[in-house]
């Protein structure tokens, strides 16, 4: 492993970006590069270089020699590097290459000590299924600070320009996970001086079409006015929690209906998505189930997720 050091080095946990030269990731690293920036914080470039031999019964018995995995991983970080000094000179950053490493336990690790990691939506090698199978899940289920995903870019109207500030949204359901994905959107739209927007969802409880309750009625309008209530005090919380602060626009929308649905359409040309790893009511099992993937596989601009244990100062 070798590591190197560019610009030097100050200040709280770094940013840290999954590289491996996929196109993915060239996007995360861009993203990472101008999040560092704001934050004032050292980018770290973490490249991975592990070697999986691909047989095929017309290859059987022929002996495949590995790589030099050192010198891939410092070729990958060189080209990181020089992408950066070219588009984001003066910005402090350093290099970690981890040969014969896979990215899981290594991103990971990592994590304990950055103030955020960040990761391109699909890789290559060591990087290769990224947002499809295990690896994004055990990153974002297990990671010890926020992780962005960084989205490739949608069909034009689909999603923000790059540099453009269309807001950062977040997802709230008054969990624990979801309280802190709300503080760290707040401490994000600040600092991009973008506009938040707090979404909460939620939907009409199934037992009332079963016959035995009345129609719904104003009792859904009682709901929905109380999900407001519920939602104004968690983002009112949030703002008093953060201390002194530029002057955010900041709208807090109840809509009804499905989870997926609702974030993906609060998101259209957002800069940011924020969600809690874990949740309640629509937001259960957001990483792990068939709403965090969808979130995942369709927003149109980077996804944040956020723990509970991420709220606290790192």
């Amino acid at each position: 492993m070798t590591s190197a050091t560019h610009d030097g080095e100050a200040g709280p946990g770094p940013v840290v970006v999954g590289y491996d030269g996929s196109d993915g990731a060239r996007r995360a690293l861009s993203w990472a590069a101008e999040e560092a920036q704001r934050r004032s914080a050292v980018l770290q470039v973490t490249v991975c270089t592990d070697w999986h031999p691909v047989s095929s019964p017309e290859a059987a018995g022929v002996l495949v020699s590995a790589p030099d995995l050192e010198v891939v991983g410092q070729e990958l970080a060189d080209d990181a590097v020089g992408r950066l000094r070219a588009d984001h000179p003066g910005l402090r950053v350093r290099t970690e290459v981890r040969a014969w490493a896979p990215p899981v336990p290594s991103l990971l690790a990592e994590s304990e000590r950055a103030q955020l990691v960040v990761l391109g939506s699909r890789g290559r090698g060591a990087f290769a299924d990224l947002m499809l199978g295990s690896t994004s899940a055990q990153v974002a289920v297990h990671a010890h600070c926020p992780v962005v995903v960084v989205r490739p870019p949608g069909p034009a109207g689909g999603g923000a320009a790059p540099g453009a500030t269309g807001g950062v949204v977040v997802g709230v359901d008054g969990s624990p996970a979801a309280r802190a994905a709300l503080a760290f959107a707040v401490e994000t739209a600040a600092q991009r001086g973008a506009a938040l927007k707090a979404v909460r969802v939620w939907q009409v409880p199934s037992l009332w079409g079963s016959g035995q309750h009345p129609a719904p009625g104003a009792r859904v309008a009682d709901l929905e006015r109380a999900e407001q209530e519920l939602l104004d005090a968690d983002v009112t919380a949030a703002l008093d929690a953060a201390g002194p602060r530029p002057a955010l626009e900041v709208s807090a929308v109840v809509v009804q209906g499905h989870p997926v649905d609702a974030l993906l359409q609060s998101a259209r040309g957002a800069d940011l998505l924020v969600v809690g790893s874990r949740g309640s009511g629509g937001f259960r099992g957001l990483l792990l189930g068939s709403v965090s993937r969808a979130v995942l596989h369709h927003a149109r601009c980077p996804v944040g997720m956020v723990h509970s244990q991420s709220a606290q100062e790192r």
